[in-house]
């Protein structure tokens, strides 16, 4: 009758008690996760990717134009883009582009490849 008791207690009360060789364990319903600043975390986050994703893209861009108007010949102009495709493009590292610092590093590696290439070709 006892047990009866408190299994009718224990259903009353929203939760299970278990018993097992180490003691008891309750289980009761997962509360509700509070979602509503996901949103704007999500949105930070892709306009942070976004944002160093143009800032790279325009740092590319600023070389290339830059090159384009050296006042060198067309052969030489030809030579610093395949190096700068050759050395600074394509051994360009990966990076997380929603962090800030890691883009303005590759900012930073792109202008001195550059400038290394300016001056040994």
């Amino acid at each position: 009758m006892e047990s009866n008791y408190y299994e009718k207690d224990f259903i009353n009360n929203g939760f299970c008690v278990c018993v097992s060789t180490y003691g008891y364990s309750q289980y009761r319903d997962p509360q509700q996760l509070d979602i509503s600043g996901l949103g704007n975390a999500m949105t930070t986050k892709q306009n942070r990717y976004n944002n160093n994703v143009a800032k790279v893209q325009n740092t590319v861009n600023k070389i290339a134009d830059y090159l384009r108007n050296l006042q060198i010949s067309d052969e030489r102009k030809q030579n610093l883009f395949n190096s700068f495709d050759e050395k600074c493009m394509k051994q360009m590292p990966s990076i997380n582009y929603s962090s800030d610092e890691q883009a303005d590093s590759l900012v930073k590696f792109l202008y001195d490849c550059i400038n290394y290439q300016l001056k040994n070709n």
